[in-house]
């Protein structure tokens, strides 16, 4: 039988170490449990000869990723076909299917790192296993991999943990990522078509630059022909393209790094965020994504049991707008002075008059969750229709576009070639 150390603190404080036996960490938990002890850390005794052999067999049996390689401190390198945040989801998926179906947290885990086919699955089960086994809660587990998990995500389990109302927390956040990634899949879809015009029309700007242009006016100039306004403008932006789009791009590019490390700074980033959330057509996309998340999340939190206190105190750390997550501050301080939620929020200006007043109606009437699931729906029917709005707009603009710059050339070059008719003609 595997024997591991372990360093753990009782409950009078008293912090102990030893060995014990058991089949895996888990039985190991259970003993300390047994003894009223909190554990800090457990680890596996190394195993030779015989039993290493064997123990190694039992994990390729069982499906698992080779223990030696965790315990060493790094992880199997997987080539990565998926992006973080799907293998994330559907990880998070997975989970709650096991958990709410009555199997205990840390089993569930155990299982999905032994059963999942997919290896990159399996291998973010595996090193979450790894963290649940040595006795921290999921949470803590999660924030040990970052590029699956983000902050927002974490501080919500927490919660859940903490509440014991785990499986509608996670399917909370199973919607909500399922919600992004549904919206990023529209944004992409409806854009697909525009980016294809402009990517067009900016080949048949460069072809034109570089070389039709150049062609042409010697052509005229060795002709004798006229050069009519729409060659003229043509020539004209041709040749200040070439003269002076090198310097122009530059002094872009150095523009953008300076925004970029500007906007790094606390300062910047909550200037820069409030001028997103203002920007015509995509600033409210942005303010209606955020709202929605908002509403959703304290209508979760509070039907799950968690106090307005806390409840506000997590939304807050879920807020990507630094402006927008300033003045929720403001209101959730607001709040904790007495002042009701849905007039903390119409003093800061967070949400429209028709959403405070639903929310106002839910805070009198005692069913504030309802309150919030229907303003979270309505903010969602908002945010669709500003995407169709967006995604219209960019369509038609791209296509306009496109549509006088063809137009432009053909004229010039169809006025050219008159022109230089008319010289021979005459000649």
């Amino acid at each position: 039988m595997p024997s591991f150390t372990y360093r753990a603190i009782k409950g009078s404080g008293e912090s102990i170490s030893g060995t014990l036996e058991a089949d895996d960490r888990r039985q190991v938990l259970r003993k300390l449990q047994s003894m009223q002890a909190r554990p800090i850390s457990i680890s596996e005794q190394k195993m030779t000869g015989a039993s290493k052999t064997a123990k190694q067999a039992s994990s390729a049996e069982e499906g698992n990723i080779e223990a030696g390689s965790a315990s060493r401190g790094f992880r199997i390198p997987l080539p990565s076909f998926k992006s973080k945040d799907t293998i994330g989801l559907n990880f998070l998926k997975r989970l709650l299917d096991l958990h709410s179906s009555g199997m205990p947290l840390g089993d569930s885990v155990r299982l999905l790192q032994m059963r999942l086919s997919d290896p990159q699955l399996r291998s973010l089960a595996h090193d979450l296993w790894k963290e649940l086994s040595e006795g921290r809660p999921l949470a803590e587990g999660m924030r040990t991999l970052p590029e699956y998990f983000d902050d927002s995500i974490t501080h919500v389990i927490e919660a859940g943990e903490a509440t014991g109302s785990l499986v509608p927390i996670l399917e909370r956040i199973v919607d909500h990522l399922e919600e992004k990634q549904s919206i990023r899949a529209q944004v992409m879809g409806g854009l697909a078509y525009p980016m294809f015009l402009v990517t067009a029309a900016t080949g048949v700007a460069l072809f034109l630059v570089f070389y039709l242009l150049p062609r042409i006016r010697g052509m005229l100039d060795a002709l004798g022909g006229d050069i009519n306004w729409s060659m003229a403008i043509l020539i004209n932006g041709s040749a200040f393209l070439l003269n002076f789009g090198p310097i122009l791009l530059a002094c872009l590019v150095l523009g953008l790094i300076g925004f970029t490390q500007w906007r790094k700074t606390a300062k910047g980033r909550i200037v820069t965020d409030k001028w997103i959330i203002r920007i015509p057509l995509l600033g409210r996309i942005f303010y209606f994504s955020d709202l929605f998340q908002l509403s959703s999340l304290i209508g979760t939190l509070t039907g799950s049991g968690v106090n307005m206190t806390e409840t506000l105190r997590l939304t807050e750390k879920t807020i990507r707008n630094q402006h927008l997550r300033g003045q929720f501050r403001t209101a959730r301080i607001q709040v904790n002075e007495g002042a009701s939620v849905s007039q903390a929020l119409k003093i800061n200006k967070l949400m429209p008059e028709l959403s405070i007043d639903i929310l106002s109606v839910g805070e009198n009437t005692g069913n504030i969750v309802n309150s919030l699931n229907e303003i979270g729906k309505s903010f969602r029917k908002e945010l669709d229709l500003r995407l169709k709005v967006l995604i219209t707009t960019v369509t038609s603009g791209a296509l306009v576009c496109a549509f006088l710059l063809v137009a432009l050339v053909a004229y010039g070059m169809v006025s050219s070639v008159f022109q230089v008719s008319r010289t021979l003609s005459i000649g």
